[in-house]
């Protein structure tokens, strides 16, 4: 399969970069719950820009733009009715863009899953289950070649959960974790740092390095950061070399969600995110692409200066 091809070859893998954070500075409108899903509807055309983007800037995968296209994100805004047809919309967007760049190379389709919308313990694991298993079945059915479960401040039994729901289909799944630093010990946690989300949102749950034992013995085939600080991202790779053994990565963050909208700050230069991401690579890493606020810029320093070097 394609996947194992690109697993096998000896390049990084490159990820594409944040698609919420590029809609939203190409003009596409915010919502309060459902955040970048409603330019699915709203705005097909810059999502099929956004996806082109990335591809011309060398990316390997692309993302289909269901991150926060979840059931209980749209429930949440009362809008829960366009949960089947935008998932769908959003692999046919990508497959469209594919097909339409005519590149000659291996790209792949990855599909979303998170826990967007899951804000505040206001739903029970499961509660939670169906729609992670709802989810994903239709970016399956759909045609995504693998799902990557976007775990962005989840508990350790929300991602358990996820991956218990999902694993039916035996399609790979790359697990993706969010970390918290503690400043003042240096240890990571599973969580996101305070300085960059909501008030709805908590600190830090458990341990890293116990999160991932327990995530990845249930299930997953690769393991990476996500929508971290990249300040944080070194150290959280470093602890996971230790800790799981297989296919990694890491896609931080540069920013903060001011909701519904992201705030373009604490930006980082792509050369210098290029040089970040030599580090990553450094600790057994294979998997490097950007979050919220990195763009196909960075996406074009790193497929230059990672590939053949």
């Amino acid at each position: 399969m394609k996947l194992d091809t690109l697993i096998n070859s000896t390049d990084p893998i490159i990820l594409d970069g944040g698609i919420g954070t590029e809609l939203e500075r190409l003009g596409a409108p915010m919502d309060h719950e459902a955040w970048c899903a409603v330019a699915l509807e709203s705005h097909p055309q810059l999502v099929r820009d956004v996806h082109r983007s990335y591809i011309d800037a060398g990316a390997d995968i692309i993302t289909v733009n269901t991150y926060a296209a979840t059931r209980h994100a749209l429930t949440n805004g009362g809008i829960e009715e366009n949960f089947t047809s935008w998932n769908k919309l959003a692999v046919q967007l990508a497959r469209e863009t594919l097909d339409a760049s005519e590149v000659d190379r291996n790209i792949l389709i990855a599909g979303s899953v998170s826990n967007f919308g899951h804000f505040n313990d206001q739903y029970t694991d499961k509660q939670l289950a169906p729609n992670f298993r709802d989810q994903a079945e239709i970016l399956i059915e759909n045609g995504v070649d693998f799902i990557i479960l976007e775990s962005l401040g989840a508990k350790t039994s929300t991602i358990v959960t996820a991956l218990n729901a999902i694993s039916e289909f035996g399609v790979p799944i790359w697990v993706a974790v969010s970390c918290a630093e503690d400043h003042d010990s240096g240890q990571l946690f599973l969580g996101i740092e305070e300085s960059r989300i909501d008030s709805h949102r908590p600190l830090a749950h458990q341990e890293l390095g116990e999160a991932i034992d327990t995530i990845m013995d249930t299930a997953g085939s690769a393991l990476l950061v996500m929508h971290s600080t990249v300040d944080t991202t070194l150290p959280a790779l470093q602890l996971m070399q230790s800790h799981y053994d297989g296919l990694r990565g890491a896609y931080p963050n540069a920013g903060y969600w001011l909701r519904p909208e992201w705030a373009f700050v604490d930006q980082i230069s792509p050369q210098n995110y290029l040089e970040r991401a030599r580090k990553w690579l450094d600790t057994g890493a294979r998997i490097v692409g950007g979050c919220c606020g990195i763009g196909p810029d960075h996406i074009a320093a790193l497929s230059k200066g990672l590939r053949n070097s």
